[in-house]
């Protein structure tokens, strides 16, 4: 069978896939900084929120698309046992997506554009191809992921085709004498439609006698995905759709100032996320090979990791928010504070992102969902009410302690579902032995639970 071996630590693989993430990643955020600097300063005011409102809907339109079935393809595939199988579930899935993104894609292009004053059909109409392509290809993505092909898993990336995606806006604006709001979307759409198309080269489906599903089994297929939908809906939630509040509640000044804040902040835990996303596949293997300790050291290593550089970020964006906000245009410096604090509910998402992963792992959608929902009940209100009353500061303070609401909740439903807790500690050193492969899964074992990091083992069954 292709693909890493069942056997290994996971360790090499991880830090194949999260050095080549974190390069691209990085360049990703500066393209995607970038092409939103230049979307300010070259719209107007009301174009310019609407475009950080379309950014928010490229995160939102694929989790619709995909309705969990990436973690659900990745689970899948880590469980084959022949090409055959592998095959099968990647034609299954990508059709499935392909129905999915085609229903839904619509619907967030609408809550997306509200502020669109002219053209707002054709605007629509390119979200939606834009969000169909974008669900697409972060599946075929998950796919090299699940088989361990890390360069074409890389390329399927929003990193990749951000960088695209600016390369092509720079062209534009060069080269035209009025760039509106129509033609920044269509170098969006293009780069991602192109790229798409070169990510299906290697698709491992050809030759293993792959059939498209029966609708019976396809929606088997979606129901079973969706409980892992809940984890990266409530990440929305809490990270994005404030954008998309803040442009229903707030004028278009103080809604392009707290866009701006949100999507800068939104930078600082784009380390966890890169761990998470390449650990993801890795855990899912070892899980389903029976190497639970490993799983879970490697999950509380690399939030310890993670933790510390998210605490840095932190602090630089704490100093450096004034000028970070500069690079919008004068006078963005104004959401400073928005900035800082919204970068504060980073830490939850790397400290708890770990529990995340190993409840997709471990196969607990439904405590994740139930996690979900049981924040979600609360602060919803709460985000409400803290807007209608505080205004942009209190859309902030609300939207930051939600996201460190919901991640700290995973690890309650890591404790019941799993019997264990992947937290970061101070064990720095430790963290990097056990990520380069340094310690064995006995020695995993004996020392994380003398570090207070992964909690008891459960006495019964662990859920698979």
């Amino acid at each position: 069978m292709s693909g890493p071996d069942r056997g290994a630590d996971g360790g090499r693989e991880f830090r194949r896939s999260f050095a080549a993430r974190l390069v691209f990643a990085v360049l990703g955020l500066l393209a995607t900084l970038g092409t939103s600097v230049v979307a300010v300063r070259v719209l107007d005011t009301a174009d310019a929120a609407a475009f950080l409102a379309i950014l928010a809907a490229l995160m939102l339109g694929p989790m619709l698309g995909r309705l969990g079935l990436g973690p659900h393809l990745i689970r899948t595939v880590a469980a084959a046992r022949s090409e055959r199988e592998i095959a099968q579930a990647v034609t299954s899935h990508l059709v499935a997506v392909l129905l999915l993104s085609v229903l839904t894609a619509p619907l967030v292009a609408f809550l997306a554009t509200p502020a669109v004053r002219e053209g707002r059909g054709a605007v629509v109409l390119l979200v939606v191809v834009l969000v169909v392509a974008e669900s697409l290809r972060l599946t075929v993505s998950d796919v090299y992921a699940a088989v361990g092909r890390v360069g074409w898993a890389v390329l399927g990336t929003h990193h990749v085709r951000a960088l695209c995606s600016l390369l092509v806006v720079l062209v534009v604006v060069v080269s035209a004498d009025d760039v509106d709001l129509i033609a920044v979307l269509l170098t969006y759409t293009g780069a991602s439609v192109v790229l798409l198309a070169v990510s299906l080269v290697r698709l491992p489906v050809r030759g293993h006698g792959a059939r498209i599903g029966r609708l019976t089994g396809l929606f088997a297929i979606v129901l079973a995905g969706s409980q892992f939908f809940a984890l990266e809906l409530g990440a929305f939630l809490v990270g994005r759709a404030d954008v998309w509040v803040a442009g229903f509640s707030f004028s278009a000044r103080d809604a392009l100032l707290y866009s701006a804040a949100s999507v800068l902040a939104m930078q600082v835990a784009f380390v966890e996320g890169l761990a998470n996303i390449a650990l993801t596949p890795v855990a899912a293997r070892l899980w389903a090979a029976g190497k639970r300790d490993r799983v879970v050291a490697l999950l509380s290593a690399s939030s310890t990791l993670t933790t510390t550089v998210t605490v840095f970020g932190v602090g630089v964006v704490a100093l450096a928010a004034p000028w970070l906000l500069r690079l919008y245009g004068d006078g963005l410096e104004d959401a400073a504070a928005l900035l800082t604090i919204l970068a504060v509910g980073a830490l939850g998402m790397a400290a708890f992102g770990g529990c995340a992963v190993l409840l997709v792992a471990s196969g607990n959608g439904r405590a994740a969902a139930l996690s979900v929902v049981s924040v979600l009940v609360v602060m919803v209100p709460v985000v409400a009410v803290a807007t209608w009353w505080g205004g942009p500061a209190g859309l902030a303070a609300t939207s930051a302690s939600a996201t460190i609401a919901l991640f700290a909740s995973y690890t309650v439903a890591c404790r019941r579902a799993v019997g264990r807790v992947p937290l970061p500690t101070f064990r720095v050193v430790h963290s990097i032995r056990v990520i380069r492969g340094g310690l064995t899964a006995d020695e995993d074992a004996a020392a994380a639970p003398a570090a207070g990091a992964v909690g008891a083992k459960a006495e019964g069954t662990v859920s698979r």
